[in-house]
């Protein structure tokens, strides 16, 4: 094969997996492999097709490493100066390695793959923009829970950890108010029981509860200020 004929290939090759036809066939294929592994969590599916499923997410993975394939051959060394590029080959390495074939979790990688198409809808790629944006906001948010939490575990282990085991140690009594923030029986679970014995612990939760919902709020707040922010920031004007 001349250098020509290669060349003329590999401009074959780029033009066929930089189009829009071939992202979608691949999104569509990374979609039924998704449904496929889904199906394989069920033991009365993997008894109904007999083995089949495995066939076809072997099928399929077969598919994703040609196109791999196809890639590196269509771009050479420039493949792997994408993030995307670098991020699909990691996720086809990992999820086709041997070990993988009995590890579902391991398998599962491969529907990451499905992030990198966001960048061709609008709508997905806004949410992703506002999520990313909002990120900071978030972390801080977390950053102040996790103080005043862990202030209140340590109080918590020390007025009632002698009583009850809920409050017994640190690791515990974090548990037992995170049930308490997701409001999961909280009332009738933790709340009361301590109250029979701790007239006054009512100051207790409702406190906790009380700064803890003023946080969520504070973050809620700063989430709608910064959407606000980003939907009507003027545009400058080249």
């Amino acid at each position: 094969m001349t250098k020509s004929t290669l060349q003329a290939d590999k401009r074959k090759v780029k033009k066929l997996v930089e189009g829009k036809n071939f992202d979608f066939l691949i999104m569509s294929l990374i979609c039924m492999d998704a449904v496929i592994l889904g199906m394989m969590t069920s033991d009365d599916m993997n008894r109904f097709f007999e083995g089949g499923l495995f066939i076809l997410d072997r099928l399929f993975m077969a598919i994703f490493i040609i196109e791999m394939l196809m890639k590196i051959f269509a771009f050479g060394g420039k493949f792997f100066k994408s993030g995307w590029n670098v991020f699909d080959f990691t996720v086809i390495a990992i999820s086709s390695v041997p070990v993988a074939s009995y590890f579902i979790i391991l398998r599962t990688f491969r529907l990451f793959r499905l992030l990198k198409y966001v960048n061709k809808f609008s709508r997905l790629k806004q949410v992703i923009n506002t999520f990313l944006a909002l990120l900071p906001n978030f972390m801080a948010m977390l950053l102040v829970f996790v103080i005043f939490i862990y202030i209140f575990a340590i109080i918590s282990v020390s007025l009632f950890g002698d009583v009850f085991v809920e409050f017994g140690d640190l690791g515990a009594a974090l548990f037992a108010l995170l049930q308490v923030f997701t409001l999961d029986g909280w009332a009738s679970n933790v709340a009361r029981p301590v109250m029979a014995v701790f007239p006054h612990a009512w100051v207790f939760f409702v406190s906790y509860l009380f700064v803890s919902f003023l946080i969520v709020i504070s973050f809620l707040m700063s989430a709608v200020s910064e959407i606000v922010h980003r939907e009507f920031k003027p545009k400058s004007r080249l």
